[in-house]
């Protein structure tokens, strides 16, 4: 499946990447962006309660570091920085950071169906887009321990969101494990969808199979990109053409329930920046190879902020 597709986010709180239109809990409209052709989807969030289960995890404390962030080989770098000792400049510390939280109606229909998506935009990122609109929200966010984060993910399921989407996730895999299992162990009702740059290392998403029903990951550079190496990377597609096709045995093709909204499967999509023509093509000649194993949506609306 291939289609087109608007940029516009509703997210409670602050605008988060590639998102334009936010929603707080206290009613009020947030504006990053905004396309006159979407401008009624705010209106679309109509609230359907919903119970919330228990979780069982000691959740007055704040995670500890484990091995893993104490040499971080996360994300395709492997750097190895401490991450428990000190902060890193992109990624951040040991400890698990939310920037933003809210209903979000900017992603795909299956995504975002009538009432919005339940967004969690994490902290901490090993990229540096030139086309990151709320960098500062990515670089920082407020330390949140698994009673937090439990309560974020009731709240969403509260204020009727189709799903619980998990943007910006790399830095913080070995706490998020922890937490979606315990989702999982408790019947949390809403798929988890993953939303990530792609960049990610087979080895540690092989780590979340079972645990993720939905992946998005947003393609955005070809091989040897300019852009790429802008954002920080050189092995950018590489790595995340491995990452898709793991993230496609995991989950397989995009399945759709009887209200047209995702329930599993991959979804992949690519902003169509002003990238050379061979890259262009070089990237949708990959896309292509998707067709029958995953969506794809391709998005028109690239802004850089440069």
């Amino acid at each position: 499946m291939t289609t087109s597709n608007s940029p516009i986010s509703k997210k409670t709180g602050i605008a988060a990447q590639q998102s334009d239109i936010v929603i707080a809990p206290d009613g009020s409209i947030h504006i990053s962006f905004l396309w006159d052709d979407l401008r009624d989807l705010a209106g679309l969030a109509a609230r359907e309660s919903k119970p919330a289960p228990e979780w069982n995890l000691p959740l007055g404390h704040l995670f500890l570091a484990s091995a893993e962030y104490k040499s971080c080989h996360l994300c395709p770098k492997q750097c190895g920085f401490d991450r428990d000792s000190s902060r890193h400049p992109r990624c951040g510390d040991a400890l698990l950071r939310v920037s933003n939280v809210g209903i979000t109606l900017g992603d795909e229909p299956p995504i975002r169906g009538t009432r919005g998506s339940g967004a969690i935009m994490l902290a901490g990122c090993p990229l540096r887009c030139p086309s990151c609109h709320n960098p500062e929200k990515v670089a920082d966010g407020a330390v949140t321990d698994a009673a937090g984060f439990f309560g974020i993910c009731k709240s969403l399921l509260e204020e009727g969101a189709h799903n619980i989407q998990i943007l910006s996730p790399t830095v913080h895999l070995p706490s998020l494990r922890i937490l979606l299992a315990e989702l999982k162990r408790t019947g949390f009702p809403l798929p988890i969808v993953l939303k990530s740059s792609g960049y990610e290392r087979v080895e540690e998403l092989r780590k979340l199979d079972g645990l993720v029903d939905i992946y998005l990951p947003d393609l955005k550079f070809g091989s040897c990109s300019a852009w790429a190496v802008r954002a920080g990377v050189r092995n950018y597609f590489s790595e995340a053409r491995d990452s898709i096709e793991e993230m496609i045995r995991q989950v397989g093709n995009l399945a759709l329930n009887e209200e047209g909204l995702a329930s599993r499967g991959v979804l992949v999509r690519h902003v169509e920046a002003p990238l050379p023509p061979a890259e262009k093509k070089e990237i949708l000649t990959y896309l292509d190879s998707l067709r029958g194993r995953a969506a794809v949506f391709l998005n028109s609306h690239f802004v850089s902020l440069e």
